[in-house]
């Protein structure tokens, strides 16, 4: 079996979890269907920073993350049925 096919045999065997996310504000243009909420899979084992790597928001534009109801960081690790929340930095005075 090509090398390919092995590693997509191999990645689609991986454990798969789905976590909701929100993305306030003008974070919303990085939704991949435009819905402020919705539901993403991630592979089990996936990080914060995976999802938002996976969604390909600027690290420094999801200054404030909330993962059900709690501050959380970048290396904190998702669980299925997680509930994400990235908010934008915000200005003003």
């Amino acid at each position: 079996m090509p090398s390919a096919t092995r590693f997509r045999a191999r990645y689609n065997r991986q454990r798969r979890m789905k976590v909701t996310v929100e993305l306030q504000a003008f974070l919303q243009q990085y939704s991949p269907n435009g819905d402020s909420v919705f539901e993403h899979t991630l592979p089990d084992g996936a990080t914060v920073q995976t999802l938002v790597r996976d969604l390909h928001v600027p690290e420094e534009m999801a200054s404030v993350i909330v993962v059900n109801g709690a501050s959380a960081d970048f290396d904190d690790p998702l669980a299925d049925g997680d509930r994400v929340t990235f908010i934008p930095p915000l200005s003003g005075g």
